[in-house]
């Protein structure tokens, strides 16, 4: 049984690309491994290199299709429809569900493959061959589920494996373990609802903080989103906190791979206060 695959544009519509008029055919390239190179550099007076760093490139998928009509007429509508479907001017998800039933997306816009070779070994009267190739700038796959934790006063942690939470009136102390099961690092998203004063996010796993020497009246709230090109830290309002961060080791971490001890700080909190973490494990390949 193969992976169904799905094209969802940029309004969200979901497509499967394999239908009743087309089917995908075999010969896919560039769903697993992304490409990777390692970045090095000349030592002086020494062989070899030395190692710096190791890049993932953006990805290329190529997914051929078999294109079918019962005339001529019918085909060339089912070609401008696929072609309205994959706009290149917009952005949409690849969406691959595996034969074991995991649900993946990866962020791509279409670049080639649908010019139109018109040779006899692409083209008859009521069918045509094509090879769709999405570019993605993120060359992740995302999990199509985003988890979502919550602390407020009172609660203990509802997954394993955790520690106790220690809540009182006067400050939150919460050490819990999330385990990210992708294959890489995430990136979490932190909505923060007062009341409370001078809060601190750890990761205790890697060593990182993130600190806001700031106040929340009750019911007032901050997001705090760690993805990139989006990185932010606001209040409700829209008022830009990200220079409340006094600490010099203030940073907008990552949860690595694997298990990350987490622990929660935020002073003057009540039975209002909470605190939500949210995150989508990413992963090499489908």
């Amino acid at each position: 049984m193969a992976d169904k695959l799905y094209w969802i544009d940029a309004n969200g519509t979901e497509q499967p690309l394999s239908d009743n008029n087309f089917k995908v055919l075999s010969g896919m390239t560039g769903r697993f491994m992304p490409p990777v190179s390692i970045v090095e550099e000349e030592v002086p007076f020494q062989a070899g290199t030395r190692k710096r760093h190791v890049k993932v490139s953006p990805r290329d998928v190529d997914i051929p299709l078999f294109l079918q009509a019962d005339s001529e007429i019918e085909l060339r509508q089912l070609m401008r429809r696929i072609l309205k479907m994959i706009n290149p001017f917009k952005e949409g998800k690849l969406k691959s569900i595996a034969v074991d039933g995991s649900q993946r997306e990866l962020y791509c816009q279409y670049i080639s493959g649908m010019e139109g070779s018109e040779g006899r070994d692409n083209k008859g009267f009521w069918w045509q061959n094509a090879v769709l190739v999405f570019h993605a700038f993120d060359p992740y796959w995302y999990d199509t589920n985003t988890i979502v934790e919550t602390f407020s006063i009172g609660q203990t942690a509802t997954f394993f494996p955790f520690f106790p939470l220690r809540l009182s009136s006067s400050s939150v102390f919460a050490d819990f373990s999330i385990d990210n099961i992708g294959d890489i690092e995430c990136h979490p998203e932190w909505i923060i609802q007062g009341p409370g004063d001078n809060i601190f996010l750890r990761n205790l796993t890697t060593g990182e903080l993130t600190n806001l020497e700031t106040s929340l009246g009750v019911g007032e709230i901050i997001t705090i989103d760690t993805k990139p090109k989006k990185k932010s830290i606001t209040k409700g309002d829209g008022t830009n906190l990200f220079g409340t961060q006094t600490d010099d080791n203030s940073s907008l971490w990552t949860l690595q791979s694997g298990v990350n001890n987490i622990r929660i700080e935020m002073s003057n909190a009540t039975s209002e206060s909470s605190v939500q973490l949210s995150y989508t494990p990413r992963y090499w390949c489908v």
